[in-house]
């Protein structure tokens, strides 16, 4: 760095941190923009500074001052909003600051593309280590102001506290009250936490991530915390271009595009502010396996390369027991790549046993469990059936609330990507099912997989980067119509729920009920089954197998389309992606007007319910193993539109009574009345838990069946309790 550029550099900081004191001033001290005004000019002149001290193709100076100029009117229109009476637009004006950003990327992205050469270079250039960190900072004070710690994050934020002002782990002191320097819900012990002979009170969690979290939360609290995870999070997204160079170094503009994917996109944007192992876990991951395919050319490695991958490797199933699936993967394939040259791999993997053992011994002795599972049979693999397996490991991808492709459509594009990289027998695909196999082998079947009350695809985070770099071969291929339509369609589509995630980030804590937060609101607004239309594992459905076959072979075929033609401009595919997501909800809203109703959830979102309550409570623990429904008190009604399928309709109700009383209902069209119900508790072979499943097998409830009838088409299906309550789980319509 030039002297000129470093007293550029000063002076800009300087002026930024006036700025930024100023504009904080004009807002008043409840204003949700203060904290991301105090932030604004601090990542104007970050992204500056990056600019002029990275080799980078500048953009048109005419570009930047219209960028410039659009920043300051936006900045004005949100400080005067309250006196011009614009209310309730901060979401709009929070999207637009995010969509300012977003394009300042790209054009930091575009211009840093000759820093890459024409060859992945070995060490990727720190750019691209504080690009996304930039981002991810910028984003914090909105996201956290609007999302409390949830999920496993208080729990780390706790134990991060004790080590920070106690210096210990033992929380028996911390649960009064030190949860409010983070947030303001209370939280108390998990079950299944452990507990010392002397009441010392332990968290099951592990404590690697809040040592790593501590010196930073004792000097700024829960936003020194989330530094550090942005900073972890940056260094992951840099580790993607390292992993680049190790598989594909000949495709460094394909790897910018697949970088940017990554690190500016969901899931990895939505976890760099939150306090999740999995963030760490994957950049652990990286560390070890780079340094793994660096020993591959080595026959007698010295001591210190040994030791930067037994330091990665022995630090996942620290940081948490289920990372450790993960590290004798790593060994096998260390010895393998090798060809049994190196010897001295055999020594590391039993030192690493004994760690291990070690490890076991240390958690047997103070949490007396030596792995820290709530129960053995979670490691039993043949109480699961191939379903489960089906439903967990195509849920990680195509659920619409935990899976990676509803939430980020971009991924789609692994789908061709994997198909090429099977074609050419790539070393990435070989690394990545012997690494991650095991580890997909056990989480897919368990009840958990989608990672309760976190953003999508959390268990799966961990091999992100992998993923990142099989994006490549595919993006090789941009020059084609067919891939570049579709990644722009695709594209769009990111970008639009990228938007949504961040600047409402509540929608991505999702519940396990076959929905999303977003559906719901769209089908209430709309009344309309929308939901239908989505994929879901937690609630399979037939959409589910329909995106799941229309994916896997329509967009390898399409993407074939006119091979041979090479695309001379960005115009015709981007007119065609652009179109496709224009026509997506038309497209849905003429769909459900037309494909007949068949099953009618009565606890989804777009049945109007004006009294009743859901069952089970949203936050139950293990809520897919319960039937939901909702529970109708007496004396109340609700109404479920209806697309009609025919004149005539058999209706077949699962209902079960509140309690051991008889129950009246009447069933109508609309105002019509179709026929009045006596419900009997006395059911001698209903079983009494029957909200409640067995594992992942679903426990039928007691049916009446109606009809078939005559259905006046365009009216709702109307359900009133005369006597008695009952919980509704849902209605099967056959039409003729």
């Amino acid at each position: 760095m030039t002297s000129p550029h470093r007293v550029r550099t000063l002076v800009e900081a300087v002026a930024a941190m006036l700025t930024a004191w100023v504009l904080r001033g004009c807002l008043g001290v409840e204003d949700p923009f203060r904290d991301t005004f105090w932030i604004l000019p601090l990542v104007v002149a970050a992204l500056r500074a990056i600019e002029r001290h990275t080799e980078i193709r500048r953009a048109p100076q005419r570009n930047q001052w219209l960028a410039t100029l659009t920043l300051g009117g936006w900045i004005l229109l949100t400080i005067f909003r309250q006196r011009l009476g614009l209310v309730a637009t901060d979401w709009f004006l929070a999207a637009g600051f995010l969509l300012l950003l977003f394009q300042r990327v790209a054009t930091l992205l575009i211009g840093l593309r000759p820093s890459l050469g024409r060859e992945l270079p070995r060490r990727p250039p720190l750019a691209f280590f504080f690009l996304p960190l930039v981002v991810y900072l910028a984003i914090q004070p909105w996201s956290s102001a609007h999302r409390q710690p949830d999920g496993d994050e208080p729990y780390y934020l706790l134990v991060a506290h004790s080590l920070a002002y106690d210096l210990d782990v033992d929380l028996s002191n911390n649960y009064d009250a030190d949860w409010q320097h983070f947030m303001t819900r209370r939280i108390e012990p998990q079950p299944g936490d452990p507990v010392g002979t002397d009441g010392e009170i332990y968290s099951r969690h592990g404590f690697l991530l809040p040592l790593v979290l501590a010196p930073a939360y004792r000097l700024a609290g829960l936003k020194g915390a989330m530094w550090i995870m942005a900073a972890l999070t940056a260094a992951l997204a840099w580790m993607v271009l390292r992993l680049a160079y190790r598989y594909m170094p000949g495709s460094p503009s394909a790897a910018l595009l697949a970088y940017g994917i990554v690190g500016f996109s969901p899931p990895l944007l939505l976890y760099s502010y939150q306090i999740w192992v999995e963030v760490p876990a994957a950049l652990l991951l990286s560390l070890a396996l780079d340094r793994l395919l660096d020993l591959r050319q080595i026959d007698q490695p010295r001591p210190s390369q040994l030791a930067a991958l037994a330091g990665p490797t022995l630090l996942l199933p620290i940081l948490k027991m289920r990372f450790g699936l993960l590290v004798a993967p790593l060994l096998l394939l260390a010895v393998w790549r090798s060809r049994g040259r190196n010897l001295t791999l055999g020594w590391l993997g039993g030192a690493l046993a004994v760690l291990a053992a070690s490890l076991m011994a240390f958690n047997a002795l103070r949490f007396g469990n030596p792995l820290r599972i709530y129960s053995w049979s979670e490691l039993d693999l043949l109480q699961y059936s191939v379903m489960d397996f089906a439903r967990g490991g195509l849920g990680m991808f195509y659920d619409c609330a935990f899976g990676l492709f509803p939430n980020a459509p971009i991924w789609f594009l692994l789908l061709p990507a994997c198909g090429l990289l099977i074609r050419r027998r790539a070393p990435l695909l070989i690394d990545s099912l012997m690494i991650c196999g095991p580890y997909v082998l056990l989480i897919a079947p368990r009840i958990e997989w989608f990672g309760g009350w976190a953003p999508p695809f959390r268990y799966p985070l961990v091999f992100l980067p992998l993923l990142a770099v099989a994006l490549i071969p595919i993006l090789d291929q941009r020059w084609r119509p067919g891939v570049r339509t579709l990644a722009m369609a695709l594209a769009a589509l990111t970008l639009v729920l990228t938007v949504v995630w961040v600047v409402i980030p509540g929608w991505t804590y999702n519940f396990a009920d076959g929905r999303t937060h977003l559906l719901d609101q769209a089908g209430n607004r709309l009344g309309a089954d929308i939901a239908r239309f989505f994929p879901s594992t937690v609630r399979p459905r037939p959409a589910t197998w329909w995106w799941i076959a229309t994916s896997v072979l329509a967009i390898p075929v399409g993407m074939r389309l006119d091979a041979r033609r090479r695309l001379t401009g960005n115009q015709p595919a981007t007119t065609w992606g652009v179109a496709a997501l224009i026509l997506l909800l038309p497209t849905l809203m003429f769909a459900n007007r037309t494909l007949p109703t068949r099953v009618v959830h009565f606890e989804d979102a777009f049945v109007f319910r004006p009294r009743g309550i859901v069952y089970p409570p949203p936050w139950v623990l293990q809520r897919p193993t319960f039937t939901g429904a909702w529970t109708l008190p007496a004396g109340r009604w609700l109404a479920a539109p209806v697309t009609a399928g025919g004149e005539r309709v058999t209706i077949r109700l699962f209902a079960l009574p509140e309690a051991q009383q008889p129950v009246h209902l009447w069933i109508g069209a609309g105002e019509h009345q179709l026929a009045k119900l006596d419900l009997q508790t006395a059911v001698a072979e209903q079983p009494s838990n029957a909200k409640q499943q067995s594992g992942t097998a679903q426990q039928e409830w007691p049916s009446t069946t109606l009809g078939p009838i005559e259905w006046p088409s365009g009216e709702p299906l109307v359900i009133r309790t005369l006597e008695g309550s009952l919980s509704l789980d849902r209605a099967e319509l056959t039409w003729q």
